[in-house]
């Protein structure tokens, strides 16, 4: 669909659509419009506006992201494109996702990349570098695992990942998250989330020693530092001594040993810590919050799917500091005189 024809220019209309997907309500940002411009406007006006224009970022990014894995057909000549320098030697690729309430739908989940730049500071003789997480940009919509791993892929590649040293993905243990990240960033450093090992090593422990705080926070400092220290077997070794050997294991502990028995590879944190690479996916974790929840998931809202769509894509460029880069794209082409 072809934007529609406005009275106003496009650097106002820019304006009025930054406020609108900025600010956590069309009501609040209309006003705030209103307050800056002296232009009236309406929520629903602004509404259209957010939904017209991030919809034709919807589709340049589609476009986009399938140009980047679509096969070369015979006889079809290859255009090799430039890869963008790196921020940094080392990158991360982190995925997760969040939850919004879709019109006519209910809640459905909103897919969710980060890419970082990952920066190591060197401290003391013999201490272990500091890691940070810096630069970061996303790339979000109501997608399927498939149509998501696209897109994922052509923000990485626009941020310059085929040239980085290292690729680091950090990420709960989610099956189809690991899938994605075979098979578009191998060979990488895939680590598995400190915090949600930690997790499940908590739930071990409640179903195994329900009695006493005081020996519940005692085993999990233990396994805490077995497990910093890439001991995995000790850890291991713990949970079974917990547990006599004539009864079987609890299911959910069993769940929790096969969790971390099949990301053995990922928990080498002690080995990853002194490479310089991060082991918490805090950066996708605060994107949910900061891309998707922080403006979509106000109390008793609820989206179309288009209109969720086209905020998703408008506050990822904007979070990413894209916004002034992307906006010339989308505006109508000139009448032709």
């Amino acid at each position: 669909m072809a934007l529609s024809e406005h009275s106003w220019s496009p650097e106002t209309i820019k304006q009025a659509v930054q406020e609108g997907v900025e600010i956590a309500s069309y009501r609040r940002a209309a006003k705030r419009f209103e307050e800056l411009t002296k232009i009236p406007m309406s929520k629903s006006s602004l509404g259209r506006l957010v939904k017209e224009y991030g919809g034709q970022l919807v589709k340049h990014q589609a476009t986009a992201a399938e140009a980047t894995v679509k096969p070369l057909a015979a006889g079809e000549e290859i255009l090799w494109r430039d890869i963008p320098e790196l921020d940094s030697q080392t990158m991360a690729v982190s995925l997760d996702g969040a939850m919004i309430n879709i019109r006519e739908e209910g809640w459905k989940e909103v897919k969710i990349a980060t890419i970082s730049a990952v920066k190591v500071e060197l401290t003391a003789a013999g201490a272990e570098p500091e890691v940070h997480l810096s630069q970061h940009s996303y790339r979000a919509g109501l997608w399927e695992a498939k149509e998501f791993a696209k897109h994922q892929w052509a923000e990485g590649c626009q941020r310059g990942l085929e040239k980085a040293k290292h690729v680091v993905s950090v990420n709960d243990g989610a099956l189809w998250i690991w899938l994605i990240i075979q098979m578009c960033w191998a060979p990488c450093v895939e680590i598995l989330d400190w915090w949600h090992a930690i997790e499940r090593l908590w739930e071990v422990a409640h179903q195994l020693l329900t009695e006493d705080d005081q020996q519940v926070t005692s085993w999990m400092k233990q396994q805490k530092t077995a497990l910093w220290d890439s001991r995995l077997r000790d850890v291991f070794a713990a949970i079974r001594l917990l547990s006599p050997r004539s009864h079987p294991l609890p299911d959910p502990v069993r769940q929790v040993v096969g969790y971390l028995f099949n990301n053995r590879h990922r928990v080498r944190y002690k080995e990853f810590r002194q490479a310089g690479f991060p082991i918490g996916s805090g950066s996708v974790e605060s994107a949910c919050k900061l891309v998707v929840q922080a403006r979509m998931k106000q109390a008793g809202m609820r989206w179309s799917r288009d209109g969720a769509q086209a905020m998703l894509a408008l506050r990822s460029v904007l979070l990413s500091d894209r916004f002034d880069e992307v906006w010339p794209s989308l505006l109508p082409s000139p009448k032709p005189t």
